[in-house]
């Protein structure tokens, strides 16, 4: 009789020249995803709502609120998407000048009008602070046609100056 290569115990000498033994795998465990939910409402909005800062850990807003009082002008005439200025405002103020700007470029369409590029120069930034971490300013902007006026107020929510409301008169 011929001698036979020594095999792995338990392996059936037909099988072993067909196909390599796999290896046996340890079954998974399902993941506990409730560790991560956070159960209680207060907890969450501790943890993951609008955190608000004190003006000291805020940088300074003057370049915020010039930068919101042109964009917003530049969004109502048609010349900036209302995307530019998202991290510069609230929810809600964004929703407004959406539809603030949606409308305008309707009217323009009607009028058959272009989007005007108009160029702005600040004129005067009047700030006041009713509480810490909320500036509430006045923007005056200069254009060679006319000067507008925008009221915005700013409030510190996530360690940067969000505008929560705005208005052009």
């Amino acid at each position: 009789m011929g001698e036979m290569s020594p095999m792995a115990p338990n392996s059936d000498p037909e099988s072993a020249n067909d196909q390599p033994a796999k290896a046996k795998r340890a079954p998974r465990k399902p993941r506990n995803l409730k560790k991560h939910v956070v159960s209680n409402p207060i907890e969450a909005e501790e943890y993951f709502g609008q955190q608000r800062n004190k003006t000291a850990d805020l940088p300074d807003p003057n370049p915020s609120l010039t930068a919101i009082a042109t964009g917003v002008i530049d969004v109502i005439t048609g010349s900036r998407q209302v995307d530019q200025l998202s991290r510069l405002l609230s929810d809600e103020v964004y929703q407004r000048l959406a539809q603030k700007s949606a409308l305008a470029r309707q009217q323009r369409a009607l009028l058959g009008k272009k989007a005007m590029i108009q160029r702005f120069s600040i004129q005067n930034v009047h700030n006041s602070s009713p509480r810490d971490g909320v500036i509430e300013s006045v923007v005056l902007l200069n254009s060679s046609s006319r000067t507008r006026a925008v009221t915005i107020r700013l409030e510190g929510i996530n360690s940067r100056w969000r505008a929560t409301q705005v208005s052009v008169l």
